[in-house]
């Protein structure tokens, strides 16, 4: 199940007063405190925990701030970690000296809470965004390579054999080459959409499920006809808010990994949840596949930025995207399955206001 994010923040201060002020701000304002009391102590945590980002002083006994971005500098983990360095000491040499040591910004004391979240939100951003450039290359070297592999073979096949080839025989290689084409073409369509929800604002409006459903399922027909699965889905939907085409791909993509991950002529349920003191409804895919351990389950909607590392065939890129669509929506993702007992993926989106009602926003993670 997705909760919401609290990035982990180490703080780095030899003094107890200022060290517990900016814990305080840093829990306030929806973040993990870690704290460390000198440059040792903290270079030890960070190794150990791997923060989000590091907020340091200068002046420390023992190893300085100084010295601690220098190490991390030197340490393939911790140099990707933004640091962010707040200090009395401004002077232009002392910014430069930390700014050649890879810290990511510098706030002089004293300061304002306003200031120091400021600074941690821009650093966080930026991080993400290149984590998320790294991934997205990663995917495009592999993802991407694969069936645009096996495109090119069945049709250098089909070009050395075309004139005596049987029948079947072109068949099936014909059949290779539409699947591998379909597979770059999800992908692609995949990256486009991910782009679009990071820079796309939309408003959340009342949705036709029934619509919504059968969008989806037509956009993967071909698959559900050559799977021969069967889609049961109720007579009537729980109204909720949503944006159709971001909710349309969530539908997609859960019920084609069910047709995938099921086994032949796949039997797929569709259904809702809505609870009756009001609150979220969870709508969800059910498949009676072979179901999923707790490791696995665990691989799945990971951060885009985490799927160079994990890999799970036939989710990874999908699921993280139907992540990102969700939690912009206001809602979240998540599975319930065991081993031998099938899956059931979910995702909730906030109830439609009664009619005359205006909506409540959507808290954007």
């Amino acid at each position: 199940m997705i909760s919401p994010d609290h990035p982990p923040i180490l703080v780095i201060e030899d003094d107890d007063a200022l060290r517990q002020t900016l814990s305080d701000i840093l829990e306030l304002n929806g973040f993990d405190s870690r704290t460390a009391a000198n440059g040792a102590e903290g270079l030890s945590m960070a190794l150990a925990e791997t923060p989000s980002l590091v907020i340091t002083d200068i002046k420390m006994p023992g190893m300085n701030g100084f010295e601690l971005l220098r190490r991390f500098q030197q340490d393939e983990q911790l140099r990707s970690i933004p640091v962010i360095v707040i200090s009395a000491k401004v002077d232009r040499q002392a910014i430069r000296q930390g700014m050649e040591l890879g810290a990511d910004d510098f706030i002089t004391k004293p300061f304002t809470e306003d200031e120091v979240i400021h600074s941690i939100r821009k650093r966080l951003e930026k991080k993400e965004l290149l984590e998320e450039l790294d991934a997205f290359a990663h995917t495009v070297a592999h993802d991407l390579k694969n069936p645009l592999a096996v495109l090119m073979g069945r049709l250098e096949l089909l070009e050395m054999n075309l004139a005596g080839a049987e029948a079947a025989s072109m068949g099936r290689q014909v059949a290779e080459a539409r699947a591998s084409a379909s597979r770059l073409e999800a992908i692609i369509e995949e990256l486009l959409l991910l782009a679009g929800v990071r820079k796309q604002n939309v408003v959340a409006r009342p949705l036709d499920m029934d619509s919504v459903v059968s969008e989806a399922m037509q956009r993967i027909e071909y698959l559900l006809r050559t799977r021969g699965a069967t889609v049961a889905k109720p007579p009537l939907w729980p109204a909720a808010l949503g944006f159709e085409p971001w909710v349309a791909h969530i539908w997609s993509n859960y019920i084609s990994n069910a047709a995938i991950h099921s086994g032949p002529k796949p039997r797929i349920t569709l259904g809702a949840d809505e609870p009756a003191g009001g609150g979220p409804i969870r709508f969800w895919v059910r498949d009676e596949g072979t179901g999923l351990d707790t490791e696995a389950q665990s691989k799945l909607f990971v951060p885009f930025t985490r799927i160079s590392s994990i890999r799970l065939k036939g989710h990874g890129l999908g699921l993280s995207i139907v992540r990102r669509i969700v939690e912009k929506l206001g809602g979240r993702a998540g599975v319930d399955s065991r081993p031998g007992h099938g899956s059931r993926f979910w995702f909730e989106l906030p109830p439609a206001p009664p009619p005359g009602k205006a909506p409540d926003p959507p808290s954007h993670p």
